[in-house]
Parts: C-alpha cells; structure tokens; sequence
C-alpha cells in the first residue's frame, strides 16, 4: 500500500498538484515532499526546501588520505573528529569545510565522501530537547 500511496502523490505532482501531507514517518517525507515545515508546539519552527534547511546542521564527512590527518580538530566549525589510521570521520557546519579541506589536503586525499543531514536529524535539531522541557514541565496535579 505504500507504493501505491508514494505512486498516487507523484502522478499529482505530474499534474502540477499540490498535497500537503502530514507525517511522522520522515523518510517518507523526503522522498515525497518538495517543501517542508517543522512545526513544534502549534508554530512553525522552520520551513523550505530540504535544501534550505540543510543548512542549519552540519554535514558529516569521511575522507581517505594516505598519511592520518593532524590539526581539524582546532578548526572553528568542525567537530566529531575521529582518525583511524587513513580514514578520518568529521563533522562540518557549512561556512567550515574549506578550511577542513585545506588539512586533509596536506595528509594526500584518495577519497572524500559528505553525507548531509537526513530529515530526521533536521527534525531532531527541533525536538531532541523535547522530553527534556517535558520532564521539567510541571504535571497536571501541579508535580
């Protein structure tokens, strides 16, 4: 039933339709939707493309270099560094991956793969602290 679900909103989209579909389930979302809005307690949060919103989270890279890559870590928006001998794993906000670049440059590239954020961890930026403010939100018996 998925398929024909997924089918049915791209023949809309075909005929220059517009669906506006609610979902929690976000891989669907991404694969569907051209335009999204995270909404969080009856207001919307963020909105646009999935492009757009990108652009509020790091993008995770994996790089291949032929000597271990020294320094990224001191390197203002980088984080989650992690070397294992030739392969180093790093996180980038998006003003932030030139100068990343220019560090593993000097350890001999072989390979660079970036994978940007998925929708659920667009989603989570705006939710991951919800059962935090539930838990200090007071209960109905005032607790």
């Amino acid at each position: 039933m998925e398929a024909v679900f997924q089918e049915c909103i791209q023949e809309l989209h075909s005929a220059g339709r517009t669906v506006l579909l609610s979902s929690h389930i976000l891989a669907e979302v991404e694969t569907l939707c051209d335009r999204v809005t995270i909404i969080r307690t009856g207001r919307t949060v963020e909105h646009g493309t999935l492009a757009e919103l990108r652009h509020m989270t790091r993008t995770a890279y994996t790089v291949e270099t032929d000597r271990p890559v020294q320094g990224l870590e001191a390197l203002d928006g980088i984080g989650d560094v992690r070397v294992q001998g030739r392969l180093t794993y790093f996180s980038a906000e998006p003003g932030a991956i030139a100068s990343a670049l220019e560090v593993v440059r000097v350890a001999g590239v072989r390979s660079l793969v970036g994978e940007p954020p998925t929708l659920e961890e667009l989603f989570l930026r705006h939710y991951g602290d919800a059962s935090e403010s539930l838990d200090a939100a007071p209960s109905a018996d005032g607790h």
